[in-house]
């Protein structure tokens, strides 16, 4: 009974949020950004995150660069179901670095934890973007295989713009469509709790109607937690990646801290 009030909780929070998506329009200016995460669809029930996530594309090449940070605030809700906030900083050449995005998550976590030869979740966001007054719903399963001594996740997401103020309909003439599919791929092995190697990779395949490799960037990864006592853990992962196609930045860092407390 209580496995069957979950499922109707989350299927009736996820059908509250896709059906925002029917209301407002805006075109399409994809990509994830520097500061950009790849999350795991296990939720860790009654557990605080505090989260500072950076990165930078193409810092010092030209007009097209851009920094960026997020501070975020998570909490294990229920067993299947974890929230976060996040403000989004950003800056590009020449500009001082402004808040541009509030972000909303829920990541609700579908089987038990390696119960199954894999585990599945569902993520769904709601960004709201202050510069451009425009919002984001981002949708799509997670998926995480963990072996002895490796974990591997993949994430789809569906991405559909949405409009904060009725004008902005105006404009969609422009370029892109409302809709986008982005995927994350992340892989580690695991030498030890503080280090493991690995890799990330961040793609889009532009508008679902019409897929194509829009976007890849690729490289290494570290990982690593460490016990603080008293059920603390400070958690990092960082990355280098190189872009593989014509509209992706040359170079992209990224990296996360992460304290977790109950």
């Amino acid at each position: 009974m209580k496995q069957g009030r979950w499922c109707w909780l989350s299927m009736g929070t996820l059908a509250g949020i896709a059906g925002l998506a029917g209301t407002f329009a805006l075109p399409a200016t994809a990509m994830a950004g520097p500061a950009t995460t790849i999350y795991s669809p296990i939720i860790d029930y009654r557990e605080w995150e505090l989260e500072l996530k950076g990165g930078m594309f193409d810092w010092g090449h030209g007009d097209n660069g851009e920094r960026a940070a997020k501070l975020a605030f998570g909490y294990g809700l229920m067993p299947r179901w974890g929230v976060e906030v996040e403000a989004e900083y950003s800056q590009s050449p020449g500009h001082a670095a402004r808040v541009e995005e509030y972000e909303f998550e829920n990541i609700f976590q579908l089987t038990e934890h390696g119960e199954h030869w894999m585990d599945a979740g569902i993520f769904a966001e709601l960004e709201h973007n202050r510069l451009e007054h425009s919002n984001t719903l981002v949708l799509g399963p997670m998926f995480q295989k963990e072996t002895e001594h490796t974990q591997a996740n993949l994430n789809i997401y569906w991405m559909r713009r949405l409009s904060a103020l009725p004008e902005d309909g105006m404009h969609d003439g422009g370029p892109g469509g409302r809709d986008e599919l982005e995927y994350q791929v992340q892989w580690k092995y695991n030498l030890g709790p503080r280090f493991q190697p690995g890799m990330q990779a961040f793609g889009s395949l532009g508008d679902p109607a019409h897929l194509h490799s829009e976007q890849l960037r690729l490289g290494p990864a570290f990982f690593g937690v460490a016990s603080l006592g008293n059920a603390k853990k400070l958690r990092y992962d960082a990355a280098i990646l190189a872009g593989l196609t014509h509209g992706t930045p040359d170079t992209s860092i990224r990296f996360q801290l992460e304290y977790e407390f109950f």
